[in-house]
């Protein structure tokens, strides 16, 4: 990623310092419970788009699999000049739909400890 940076910015490769990671902490708004079923939202008329693991799950690999898929679909719309900017609208008309998954993390494998009920997961909401 750094090298793409440094590209995007034209410097020397080699030339920004290599990121160290000293602290991790869970994200709190992890927890989505619905999507669209898209892996990204992309509007060509408002050249706006939105990428994030809600879209696909929830956790660093969805972020970065809808991160991926956005800047593929952004390539895409500027490399078809003259096209229908309308066949490169995605996740504008879909309906939400519960989102499938586990607990924070989202470890395949690994159940919730216990289910909440309808009275919990509205004080969640609160």
């Amino acid at each position: 990623m750094l090298e793409g940076v440094e590209s995007a910015l034209g410097l020397p490769k080699g030339s920004l310092p290599k990121p160290s990671y000293t602290r991790l902490q869970l994200w709190g708004a992890a927890l989505p419970t619905n999507t669209p079923g898209v892996p990204c939202i992309f509007d060509p008329f408002g050249r706006a788009g939105i990428c994030g693991d809600w879209l696909l799950g929830s956790n660093i690999e969805a972020a970065v699999l809808s991160g991926i898929a956005l800047a593929n679909h952004i390539a895409d719309y500027f490399q078809s000049p003259g096209s229908n900017a309308e066949e490169f609208a995605v996740g504008l008309n879909h309906e939400f739909q519960p989102l499938e998954g586990h607990d924070i993390g989202q470890f395949p494998g690994l159940g919730s400890e216990e289910k909440m009920n309808e009275g919990q997961a509205y004080e969640l909401t609160k």
